[in-house]
């Protein structure tokens, strides 16, 4: 249900200027549809700018944070449609090209205004897109990405104000004085009154473990506050900078089990994998200070009850299905668990000595598959495929839950392989970490 009416205000907030507009036309007198439909375009495109300003509960507890931001940069490719509509359209009902998009001509400023943005989001797509390629860092791209994104929200509110077409109405104005605000409300929550409530409970690096698979487990205590609780998957924002205030933050799953004790110690695992996780966390000491935004997810065995769980991950993912194990295992969970886990050789498993551990637990069964198998392996080798899955699966498997994580063709595969072994997609749940 609450899913439900967040998609729904999604909807209205992008529909309902399109209403007003054509229920307080200024201009009555007919106008080409391709000149209506630019200045509609323009206006959704707006519209779009509002969504997921911030990290609002509300949202994220009904979809899960990562499904949000991949519903974000999905639907940044329609609004830059949008934006390139705009001026298209413009153009051929007879404006100038060098009007439109030259923002270093005579125009009035309500048009270099607009020109400004079409630019600045033009950019923050073509960086985000391609940042891998363009070898942009994550921390450059988290900021050039907060700039760019208020250049494009704040010239298009300018145009738009400007231009004052649909907007010389009264209507029209208190509507999108309510959208301005509003957006103006979320950033200063975003971006100053979360902060400082984080910045009054810091957390303390307790220890930093070196772990295999060229990963490092930081493991933290609440200083002068109760912590705070988790579910078994869940992930939090971890900023490791001079304050919480700072642009960089990084989404990172809990590792620890989910039932420690108010004021207990939680912790991260990180897989050196950019310029933070290989450089920067390696060299953090215990004592240092740390700031958490979350928990955050619903990747949870928690909130999916089965009478088995069976966990597939790879990579970075084996961090939530650690968490996921150590918890039921720690609780004393008598349900069956398996773990399939895919790992490039036998020193690149992650909590390899903690998993052979619980592994001699009556309820839980691990499959390791190696990509490069040491001499005298007897185990699975190569990829997880449908023969893997059938030889260790159970009777009444179709009846489990089933978590995956890890790298995007990892998971895009097991969603495919399944179902083809028999599992209902409903009993498939995923996590995508890759935000950008």
């Amino acid at each position: 249900m609450r899913g439900a009416g967040v998609a729904f205000l999604y909807l209205f907030l992008i529909i309902f200027p399109l209403i007003i507009g054509a229920l307080f036309d200024p201009v009555p007198m007919a106008r080409p549809f391709t000149l209506e439909l630019a200045v509609a375009a323009g206006y959704v495109v707006m519209a779009f700018q509002f969504t997921l300003v911030s990290r609002l509960t509300f949202a994220s507890a009904a979809f899960g944070q990562d499904a949000l931001q991949q519903f974000h940069r999905q639907m940044s490719y329609v609004a830059t449609g949008f934006i390139l509509l705009h001026p298209v359209l413009l153009a051929a009902n007879g404006l100038d090209w060098n009007t439109l998009l030259n923002p270093f001509n005579d125009n009035p400023w309500s048009l270099k205004s607009g020109t400004c943005s079409f630019y600045a989001l033009l950019a923050l797509i073509l960086f985000s897109v391609g940042r891998k390629r363009l070898h942009i860092s994550y921390e450059w791209w988290q900021w050039t990405h907060a700039i760019l994104a208020t250049v494009a929200v704040g010239g298009g509110l300018l145009h738009i104000y400007g231009i004052a077409n649909y907007t010389g109405t009264w209507a029209m104005k208190g509507l999108w004085a309510v959208y301005t605000i509003a957006l103006a409300g979320l950033t200063i929550r975003y971006r100053l009154f979360l902060p400082f409530l984080r910045w009054r409970q810091p957390w303390e690096v307790v220890r930093n473990i070196k772990e295999l698979g060229d990963s490092h487990t930081l493991v933290l205590k609440p200083v002068n506050h109760a912590g705070l609780r988790f579910e078994p998957g869940q992930f939090a924002w971890l900023m490791t900078g001079h304050s919480p205030f700072a642009l960089e933050q990084h989404p990172i799953s809990f590792s620890s089990g989910a039932d420690a004790p108010p004021g207990g110690e939680v912790s991260f695992t990180i897989k050196g994998l950019g310029d933070w996780s290989i450089e920067r966390v390696p060299q953090i000491k215990p004592g240092a200070r740390v700031w958490l935004d979350g928990p955050y997810g619903v990747f949870s065995a928690d909130r999916q009850q089965g009478p088995g769980y069976v966990l597939i991950g790879g990579g970075v993912g084996i961090t939530p299905l650690y968490s996921i194990l150590r918890t039921l295992v720690e609780r004393n969970d008598a349900r069956p668990l398996i773990l399939f886990y895919g790992s490039k050789d036998w020193e690149d498993i992650t909590f390899r000595d903690e998993i052979q551990v619980m592994a001699k637990r009556q309820n839980v069964k691990v499959v390791y598959v190696l990509e490069k198998a040491p001499a005298g392996w007897s185990g699975e080798t190569g990829y997880i495929t449908t023969d893997i899955l059938r030889r260790h699966l159970p009777t009444g498997h179709e009846r489990y839950q089933y978590f995956v994580c890890g790298p995007t063709p990892l998971m895009d595969l097991m969603e495919k392989l399944l179902p083809e072994v028999g599992v209902p997609a409903e009993k498939i749940r995923t996590e995508r970490f890759d935000f950008v």
